[in-house]
């Protein structure tokens, strides 16, 4: 819906056809009157035009500063997002990673308590032998 806002710019009146709300032009034109006011009240030389030429070109050049700010804001998060694209990456195959040494871990320590109680049998035999071998030998 396009509203007439009515505002007073360096001592003229204009009304402005906006979709924007009163409030925001209201302050726009009170900003731009006061910045059009300073200029004309810090030499009286200086046309009303002129002024606005001034203020226009000032505003043109905040403008440009911070358009190249927001260009320089996108590319970072953009690379903030591809640096953490590839972390999430790197994350996901340590993970994966990780399982597969859990699972070798897991497969290891089972061989090692084979071979433990392999080894412990061997042990008990040798035992059981050598001590029925004693018996043998106190026999004869």
């Amino acid at each position: 819906m396009v509203n007439k806002v009515r505002v007073n710019i360096a001592g003229t009146p204009y009304a402005i056809a906006t979709t924007d709300s009163e409030k925001y032009i209201q302050t726009l034109a009170k900003k731009l009157d006061e910045d059009i006011t300073k200029l004309l009240d810090g030499n009286e030389n200086l046309s009303v035009t002129k002024a606005a030429v001034f203020c226009a070109m000032d505003y043109l050049d905040e403008y440009r500063k911070s358009t190249g700010s927001a260009e320089n804001m996108r590319s970072q998060i953009q690379d903030y997002i591809a640096d953490a694209a590839r972390a999430k990456l790197a994350e996901d195959k340590a993970k994966a990673e990780n399982e597969v040494l859990r699972r070798e871990a897991a497969a290891l320590r089972e061989q090692l308590e084979k071979m433990r109680n392999k080894e412990a049998r061997r042990e008990e035999r040798a035992a059981q032998q050598a001590a029925a071998k004693e018996e043998a030998d106190k026999a004869e």
